[in-house]
């Protein structure tokens, strides 16, 4: 596929600054460093999270993905209600992915 003129330069810009973001650590805000703690207690006992978690675990397996930690969201996975994954289209992904980055 070939790009117009003026649309290949910008989006070109947008792609090198996307990769130099990717590059820099990642720096938790304030309500994700909230959600990471109740995450850690849910590590200890998954099954006792409920919907009011989702967010919580979508930052703890959002973390451990950056971080290769594929296994570690699989063994989680496994202790969760299984409604409450397939309830989330976020942990739903992380979970696909996961599963395929422990295949490859």
């Amino acid at each position: 596929m070939t790009l117009p003129g003026d649309a290949a330069a910008p989006l070109r810009r947008v792609a090198e600054l996307r990769a130099l973001c990717l590059r820099l650590p990642h720096v938790p805000t304030p309500g994700e460093i909230t959600r990471l703690a109740r995450f850690e207690t849910l590590v200890a006992a998954p099954a006792a999270a409920t919907r009011r978690d989702i967010e919580a675990l979508v930052a703890g397996w959002t973390r451990w993905w950056r971080e290769a930690r594929a296994e570690a969201l699989l063994e989680m996975a496994a202790g969760l209600p299984a409604a409450l994954v397939q309830e989330d289209r976020r942990l739903a992904s992380l979970l696909v992915a996961a599963k395929k980055a422990m295949l490859s």
